[in-house]
């Protein structure tokens, strides 16, 4: 077991050396100092894999600390005013429980999930599936727990908590994961299913769980649930359902068929590259009515040239990837906007009360325009379907400027059509829920935010792709600084939301940013496209 763990821990480190140092060289300035030939030199490499290795411990706590305390502890915080600390506190473990326990437990487990370092570990390497799985969860929970422990009890203590509430919740988080690892391998052992790659399942928990977390802070109503989850009797059962898992993790012997559906390919030692796309691929996949004798003849484009042509064929020939997240959109706009219509004749008190306050409700379309732009899906079908060969031509990075045009004309498009959708679905409803007289600034206010941030996140994911190109061959996004820039336009987004701004100047700095980063995109990607837009 202590020889498994010292190799997996030894390929992530030297996976993160060499990906540390390849960045450091993607750096200005410092990156012309580094050289291809330190790849080879292994007493750097080594200097690197310390330090890769410190780097990891230190991300590891700095990054529960940003989750824990931006993401929990600030919003709850920022309800000073309406809120006494007992009450603060509930709401914290009320959050804290939801994203924890609730989503995590559905979309963040690690068992199935499919990563370079099982497939080199187990495939190529030939360990034993069962002590690399029995050794790799170890390691994540025990790290998970040191991690999580010094990031809770701080935040925690501001808010009332005692020190032992801290350490207790820690640890029932660490064995409530355990649980759910043994409850998505139960499920994959007597279905064959999955459940973290079932979007139908996996991301309605993940909005419904964001959605009841976050509501109680604009509502100003304190759940019970923060308080169940510190309950002793709960607690209890958490710990000793968590330790029953783990010991049954442990002694599990038969993980091979688990292992071979994160890492199940045809030709795995002939191309590495289409080994691990695989795992991405159901998300980027066309489909035969994509390619009928009308989308292939060439009369569809007559009139276009160059670039044009080549973009007027994908979009075509893939309408199936392009045109079907759309409309699944616009039909889930369209099913909660009938929910929302019903709720208003059920509830016309608390309808007319939140139609009047709609301008204090606009933060919230940051997250809903996000969720609803269609850009990010986008750019990984372009990457897969059509970059991913002419990159490796110069000829195409140095017209990325020309293409990007292009691009962001058709999602654009297409997200200001599901902008144009939904804020015709609020204005309905708003009117009917309150007096369009009374609304009317309000629902000026929201057009405008609705289309601007539209205009806003098109411009983003298309931007990041062409800067950061963040799509390994495997499809994978593992460039650190668009990670980095797509978390600092998260953490903004939650703290706005809970700035409660004037309406007036939130849709004032909305257009405003919009516009700049339109026209900084302009002007970048011509200039740094050519050089970051690549394959890695």
């Amino acid at each position: 077991m202590l020889n498994t763990l010292r190799m997996i821990l030894y390929l992530r480190v030297s996976s993160f050396a060499n990906m540390l140092i390849y960045y450091l060289q993607r750096l200005p300035w410092l990156g012309r100092r580094i050289s291809d030939r330190i790849y080879g030199n292994l007493r750097i490499k080594r200097i690197a894999a310390v330090f890769a290795f410190c780097l990891s411990l230190l991300w590891g706590f700095l990054a529960h600390s940003l989750y824990v305390g931006l993401v929990i502890f600030f919003p709850v915080r920022a309800a000073d005013g309406h809120l006494s600390t007992p009450e603060q506190l509930a709401l914290f473990w009320h959050i804290f429980f939801l994203l924890s326990f609730i989503i995590a437990g559905v979309a963040n487990i690690k068992m199935l999930e499919p990563k370079r370092d099982k497939y080199i570990a187990v495939k190529l390497m030939r360990l034993s599936a069962t002590r690399y799985m029995q050794a790799t969860l170890g390691y994540r929970y025990a790290a998970f727990l040191v991690f999580l422990l010094p990031a809770l009890l701080f935040f925690s203590a501001r808010l009332g908590a005692s020190p032992l509430t801290g350490v207790i919740v820690a640890i029932a988080t660490t064995l409530w994961r355990l649980v759910c690892e043994l409850l998505h391998l139960w499920i994959f052992r007597r279905t064959g299913t999955i459940l973290i790659k079932h979007n139908l399942i996996v991301w309605p928990v993940i909005l419904g769980g964001l959605a009841a977390a976050y509501a109680p802070l604009q509502l100003e109503w304190i759940p019970a649930t923060g308080m169940l989850l510190i309950n002793g009797p709960v607690m209890f059962l958490i710990a000793a359902l968590g330790l029953t898992a783990g010991i049954r993790l442990f002694r599990f012997t038969r993980y091979e068929d688990a292992v071979e559906a994160a890492t199940k390919r045809d030709d795995p030692l002939l191309d590495l590259g289409k080994v691990m796309a695989d795992a991405q691929k159901s998300t980027v996949q066309t489909k035969e009515s994509d390619y009928t004798a009308e989308t292939l003849s060439s009369k569809a484009f007559e009139g276009k040239k160059g670039f044009a042509y080549l973009n007027a064929i994908f979009f075509a020939r893939h309408r199936s990837l392009i045109y079907e997240p759309v409309k699944k959109r616009l039909a889930v706009l369209g099913g909660l906007g009938a929910a929302a219509l019903l709720a208003v004749f059920v509830f016309r008190q608390q309808a007319a009360s939140v139609a009047a306050g709609l301008g204090h409700l606009l933060p919230i379309l940051l997250i809903v325009q996000y969720f609803l732009s269609v850009g990010e899906r986008i750019c990984k079908a372009l990457f897969y379907h059509c970059d991913l060969k002419l990159l490796r031509h110069s000829f195409y990075r140095q017209a990325a400027a020309e293409h990007f045009r292009l691009r962001l004309a058709r999602i654009l498009g297409q997200n200001l059509l599901i902008a144009g959708i939904l804020g015709l679905i609020l204005t309905i409803v708003a009117s009917v829920a309150g007096d369009f007289s009374v609304n009317r600034s309000s629902l000026i206010l929201m057009w405008i935010c609705v289309l601007s941030l539209s205009v806003f996140f098109s411009v983003h994911h298309l931007f990041s792709y062409y800067i950061f190109q963040p799509y390994t061959t495997e499809l994978n996004a593992k460039n650190p600084f668009f990670l980095i820039f797509n978390w600092v336009i998260s953490m903004v987004s939650v703290i706005t939301i809970q700035m409660r701004p004037d309406p007036l100047y939130f849709t004032i700095a909305v257009l405003a940013l919009s516009v700049l980063y339109l026209g900084c995109a302009f002007a970048l990607v011509p200039k740094y496209a050519p050089r970051t837009f690549r394959v890695k």
